[in-house]
This record gives C-alpha cells, structure tokens and sequence, in this order.
C-alpha cells in the first residue's frame, strides 16, 4: 500500500503543498475525470506505481473514455513500428527490436509490457513520446539556441525560477555535469515531449491523452505540464507521479491559477 496525495497549490505549482482531507481512490478517478491530459509520472523501476498505472487507464477505458496512451519508453521516428505492434502486424519481440527498446530506453520491458498489452487489447492508441537519443547528443554539442528540429515546438518555453531550482538540486547530485549541456538537454525533452502531447490532443480534441513519463518531467506541474498549457492554452491537466511511499497529484484547468485547495488520500490495497 502507498499513500495517494490530491494536491492543488496554494499560489503556483512552484509553491509549497499542504494537506487537509483524506479520500478515497474512488474519488481521485473522479478528479482525472476531469482532465484531458493526465501524466502518471513515475520512478522507471517502481513497480506498484507501474501497477497503478495500469489500473487507472483499465479504469478509464472501462469508463468508456476515448484514450490515447502516450510513453516515453519509445522513441518518436519509430511510430510505424509502434502502429505494426498494436495493428497485430508484428510480434511483441519486433516491437522491442524494431523500437530499439533495450538500446535506447533499458528499463526491463516487463515494467511496461502490461500497459502496452493493454493498449494492443483495447484498441487504445498508442504513440512514442519521447525525443531521439541523436537529438540529444545534438544539442549536448552544439547547445539548444543551434539546434533547429521537426521533434521541437517552433518557440522554446524557457525555465521559470522554481523549475530552475529543482534543477540544480538534482545537478547537485552528481558530480562534474555541465550546467549548460544539462539545462539544455532538459529543456529540450521537456519541450519536445510536450510539443508532442499538444499536437495529439489539437488533433483528437475528443481523446483523453495518459502520459506515461518520468516523474521529473512533471514536478509540481513544470517541466512538460507548464509547456503544453503554454502551447495550448488552457486546458485540464491531472499530474500524478510518486516519491517513495507516496503519490503526489496536481490538478487544475490552468496552471497560472493563483488561488485553489488541497487534500490527500490513502490508496486502498
């Protein structure tokens, strides 16, 4: 068991969090509900928040909601492959080949391959989020004011001061990283991968897009939330993604909204 944490911010979701209601799983669905985009953001080898994960999309679909899963496990320019696995055309085995998944992403596929299955069963689309390992390198050399890509929104979000933050505590971690090469390689995942989300939800405006992503990406809202709300406007955003032994949850229609309320939850066994 873990405890599941509902949260909306008191000023910003740069602010500080506190908690004053207990509820149920139950009524934390409810609350995603309610969104377009719901990001589960979790630790790549936490395999209850895996198992969560997939609860909440078979939840979802059988809600009958229009779903669009979306994981950053795979790599955008292997979406045909992706569309062979769930369309039946190919086998599991070259799906994991044809995605260079154990060369550009590692993690045991047995972590993941329950949502995928789930996906290929229901019908349910299922589309790469992330940006490809050579985009990477490419701005690691030249710098992202040099690098000019069709995997990038045509204006980078920069960092606001709160996100900024973050990510220098988690510089501080590590020994001998460049400031600059990290800053860069962050915003343009962060970036890529949310110009990826608002071309999906403009185009399916009737589809509620399940993000699977690190949890990183979407610390209290910045990182890829920030920018898809930059993109599209405003539009209802739910952002789960866990620490330990507990689950944090955002939620708001906009993510500038300077006034709302908190609460938290036990998720049930």
């Amino acid at each position: 068991m873990f405890v599941l944490m509902l949260l909306l911010p008191l000023l910003t979701f740069g602010s500080s969090f506190v908690f004053f209601k207990r509820s149920g799983y139950e009524e934390i669905l409810e609350e995603i509900e309610k969104a377009r985009i719901v990001y589960l953001g979790e630790a790549h080898t936490h395999e209850e928040f895996h198992r969560f994960q997939l609860r909440v999309l078979r939840d979802l679909a059988d809600r009958g909601y229009r779903l669009i899963l979306l994981m950053e496990a795979f790599q955008q320019p292997f979406q045909d492959v992706i569309d062979a696995y769930v369309n039946c055309e190919i086998s599991e085995e070259e799906f994991l080949e044809g995605t260079e998944y154990r060369k550009r992403w590692r993690f045991d596929p047995e972590l993941y391959a329950p949502l995928w299955r789930f996906s290929k069963e229901r019908n349910i689309p299922l589309f790469a989020l992330n940006v490809p390992t050579e985009l990477k390198e490419e701005v690691k050399e030249k710098g992202l004011e040099w690098v000019i890509s069709r995997y990038l929104p045509p204006e980078i979000v920069p960092l606001n001061e709160k996100h900024r933050e973050f990510l220098e505590w988690v510089m501080k971690q590590h020994r001998d990283i460049d400031e600059k090469k990290f800053i860069d390689v962050q915003l343009m995942w962060d970036n890529g991968m949310a110009y990826r989300i608002a071309k999906l939800a403009a185009g399916n405006p009737e589809a509620k897009l399940i993000v699977i992503v690190g949890r990183g990406h979407v610390w209290r809202g910045h990182g890829i939330p920030e920018r898809v709300n930059y993109l599209l406007g405003e539009v209802p955003q739910a952002v789960l993604y866990v620490s330990d032994d507990e689950i944090y949850f955002l939620f708001s229609k906009d993510f500038s909204r300077e006034t709302s309320s908190t609460n938290s939850s036990t998720e049930p066994n």
